[in-house]
């Protein structure tokens, strides 16, 4: 990265920063250079798309930005902090503080009621019951459902689950949203209903991350990365 990009973040912190970040793989004989040197600037209060085919490196990307895989080189700071050599607890501490996911297939367990599907993350943190209760609640109004607090995922429409599976990502009021393919489970109504919901949320400050092939999806972003054999290959801004 370059001197005034890096000077600039000094004066401003970022909520990420990648610098050099090269992820590596063994299969057999063969190494596989999953991400060839990226850098990459997060701001607060940013809409990031990274856009890519499959096998892109997008995938690889997400994980070590969620903190879900190490990279192999390189330095990733979230929120200030180095998290590039970290072991495993604190990195499961760090997904549950920093980072709200929300996933293509929602990852919601199905014998739990909305309610309790969004409250988990407040219970990891060791919440009080009542507490994490009417915090779950009050996310699940937010996005719409507060009158499906007792509905299970089995009897919700998938546009509803993906609004759970928001409603659980923002529970604990994470700084970044990392949302790989939200919509790719989803019609098309239900899908820039889910988008129209992450740019509200976004108007209201909140840091977003989204991990598409869609270019349609990706528009809704404020800013377009595009990935290729691991390397960031093109970015430009969106208008607001």
């Amino acid at each position: 990265m370059n001197t005034a990009v890096s000077e600039s973040a000094s004066r401003h912190p970022p909520l990420i920063l990648m610098e050099g970040i090269r992820k590596t793989y063994r299969m057999g004989s063969e190494t596989i250079h999953a991400l060839n040197g990226i850098d990459l600037r997060v701001d607060r209060g940013d809409f990031v798309a990274i856009v890519g085919p499959s096998g892109s490196g997008k995938s690889t990307l997400m994980n070590v930005m969620g903190c879900l895989d190490t990279p192999t080189s390189g330095k990733y700071l979230l929120d200030g902090a180095d998290v590039t050599r970290l072991g495993d607890n604190r990195l499961a501490e760090i997904r549950n503080r920093k980072i709200g996911f929300i996933f293509q297939n929602f990852q919601l367990l199905p014998r739990l009621t909305a309610w309790q599907n969004v409250e988990l993350p407040l219970i990891y943190r060791g919440m009080p019951a009542g507490e994490r209760r009417a915090k779950a609640a009050e996310v699940l109004r937010k996005v719409g459902l507060g009158d499906r607090l007792r509905h299970l995922p089995g009897q919700l429409s998938g546009g509803q689950q993906q609004r759970v599976a928001i409603a659980r990502a923002l529970v604990g009021d994470p700084p970044l949203l990392l949302a790989d393919e939200p919509t790719g489970a989803l019609d098309t109504k239900t899908s820039r209903e889910v988008l129209d919901l992450l740019q509200q949320l976004n108007g209201e400050g909140r840091t977003i991350v989204l991990i598409t092939h869609d270019p349609e999806v990706a528009a809704r972003a404020k800013r377009i990365v595009r990935i290729t054999d691991g390397m960031l290959a093109e970015e430009r801004g969106m208008a607001s």
